[in-house]
């Protein structure tokens, strides 16, 4: 394992397919089981020898930085670096190389996995690679850059998204690349994109672009309904965590007759009413407040909202300060927020 690396986390993103849930949030900072969805990734990152991790941001930055500040706290240091312009994702790579001298990782900013960072940096070294890219296979590869392998485990060309239903490729760009600095001799400064203009241009000038191929645990929290999932993965184990759920400094207040069974991630001052039940996994966060006879099963409700007595909320999502009034029942796939129900969030 080499020692003292350098991660690049592409997080500039507006997180719009989050929407309501990142109109008060930058995607990194969502909780996830009460924690912010990114120190999941800061620990992967630690686990693997990265010592500095440099966070390409635009929409929203402030946010962040006051989050994880220089990184002390993670046993990391973290820069940020804010985009003035889009710059696309190798274009905000490529501004970074006077702090890039040597072998660094590339991450998305969005998805947790289980990839042994560790072993795809020894196998980009050992093999003396311009690129290596993590990827894994997926039954329907239409949400995401399908990668085309010869059979020595060399990129052959890469389709983004293909419309199906016959696919070229089931093996897909899990976002994680092990990079040289050289690599980005073969575009210029500005805006560019790693699959779209860096890796072909590499590839048509006849540079060999290693893949690492994986198989686990793969969630891009790009949609409401991924958000939810995570949240349920993260409670019941299945996601790869390497700590638990963040424990409340201020344990919740439950009413003694109020049910709760299965996993239940409590924020801090949370009050769980009269009569209630709530069956998990179910996410709480800070300061919610959970009316008398209402039922909350297989749910995130983020902080500060209100369920109403009576209400029934069911494999949904309620947004940040949203109330659902007395006696509602929100649907599953439902994301209620302040102004009603919204994107949906899987049944």
């Amino acid at each position: 394992m080499l020692s003292g690396l350098t991660a690049v986390v592409l997080a500039g993103g507006e997180g719009t397919r989050l929407r309501p849930l990142t109109n008060d949030l930058p995607k990194p900072v969502l909780p996830v089981a009460n924690r912010p969805f990114f120190e999941y990734m800061l620990d992967h990152l630690r686990e693997a020898g990265v010592t500095r991790v440099i966070m390409a941001l635009g929409y929203r930055a402030e946010p962040l930085i006051e989050s994880f500040g220089d990184g002390s706290a993670y046993g990391l240091r973290i820069d940020y670096e804010v985009e003035q312009k889009p710059l696309g994702t190798s274009g905000a790579v490529r501004a970074l190389l006077p702090e890039l001298k040597e072998t660094f990782l590339v991450l998305n900013g969005d998805c947790v996995t289980e990839i042994d960072i560790a072993a795809m940096v020894d196998q980009h070294v050992e093999r003396r690679e311009y690129a290596t890219l993590a990827v894994h296979t997926v039954d329907d590869p239409s949400r995401y850059g399908v990668v085309v392998i010869d059979g020595i485990g060399y990129v052959n060309r890469f389709i983004e998204k293909p419309p199906g239903p016959r696919f070229p490729a089931h093996t897909v760009n899990s976002g994680v690349y092990a990079l040289e600095p050289e690599m980005f001799n073969f575009i210029g400064d500005g805006f560019s994109m790693f699959e779209r203009d860096l890796f072909p241009t590499a590839l048509m000038s006849g540079v060999e672009i290693g893949t690492f191929p994986w198989d686990g645990y793969f969630m891009d929290m790009g949609t409401p309904e991924s958000f939810l999932q995570l949240n349920r993965d993260v409670l019941t184990g299945t996601a790869p965590t390497r700590r638990p759920h963040a424990e409340p400094a201020t344990a919740p207040t439950i009413h003694d007759s109020a049910h709760t069974e299965g996993p239940i991630s409590y924020g801090d001052g949370v009050t769980i009413g009269k009569n209630s039940r709530l069956i998990g996994p179910v996410v709480l966060g800070d300061g919610v407040i959970i009316g008398g006879s209402a039922i909350v099963e297989d749910s995130v409700i983020l902080a500060g909202a209100r369920i109403g007595s009576g209400a029934t909320v069911r494999g949904a999502i309620v947004a940040q300060n949203a109330v659902v009034p007395d006696g509602a029942t929100i649907e599953p796939g439902t994301v209620f927020d302040t102004a009603g129900e919204s994107a949906a969030a899987g049944a």
